[in-house]
C-alpha cells in the first residue's frame, strides 16, 4: 500500500511540474507605442498579463481565451491600471492568439460597467525576444489612445 501511495504521490508531482513548464510565455509590443504585454497562457483558456516598455509595473491583468466572430482566435484581458493612476478605469484588451508578430490588438475602458469610454484604440503588435527593451522616445502607451 505504501509504495502505491508513493507512486501515485510521485506522478501527481511529475504532473504538476510539467503542467507548469508548458505554460506558454510571450512578450509582445505594441507597434507605433512604448508598451505592451508579458503574457503566460496557462492550460484552461486562462491567461495572465504583466505591462511592460514604458508600462512595467503599472498594469496586470488576466484574461480567457476564445473566439470572437469576424476576428477568431483572441485573448480578452481585464487589466487594471491602478499602479499608473487609473483607479477610476476598468481596460479591457483583446490580443490576436496563437501570438505571431503582425497580430491585431484592440483595448477599450469604461468608467462604470455601463458605458465604454473615448474612441476604441488598437493596432498591430510584435513579438519581442531576450531583454529588447524599448524607450518612451516620445511614443504614446496604448492608453493614451483613447
Amino acid at each position: 500500500m505504501k509504495q502505491l501511495l508513493l507512486a501515485t504521490a510521485t506522478a501527481l508531482a511529475v504532473a504538476c511540474t510539467a503542467s507548469a513548464a508548458m505554460a506558454e510565455r510571450a512578450s509582445i509590443s505594441f507597434d507605433t507605442l512604448c508598451d505592451g504585454m508579458d503574457i503566460i497562457v496557462k492550460s484552461g483558456h486562462i491567461a495572465l498579463e504583466t505591462g511592460n516598455g514604458c508600462d512595467v509595473g503599472a498594469n496586470f491583468g488576466a484574461g480567457t481565451i476564445g473566439h470572437i466572430r469576424d476576428r477568431g482566435k483572441v485573448i480578452t484581458f481585464g487589466v487594471n491600471l491602478s499602479a499608473k493612476g487609473g483607479e477610476g478605469y476598468q481596460y479591457i484588451y483583446v490580443i490576436d492568439y496563437p501570438f505571431v508578430t503582425g497580430g491585431k490588438w484592440t483595448n477599450f475602458f469604461t468608467q462604470d460597467g455601463k458605458t465604454t469610454g473615448g474612441r476604441q484604440g488598437g493596432g498591430t503588435y510584435t513579438i519581442i525576444t531576450g531583454d529588447k527593451s524599448r524607450d518612451r522616445n516620445g511614443l504614446k502607451a496604448s492608453t493614451d489612445l483613447q
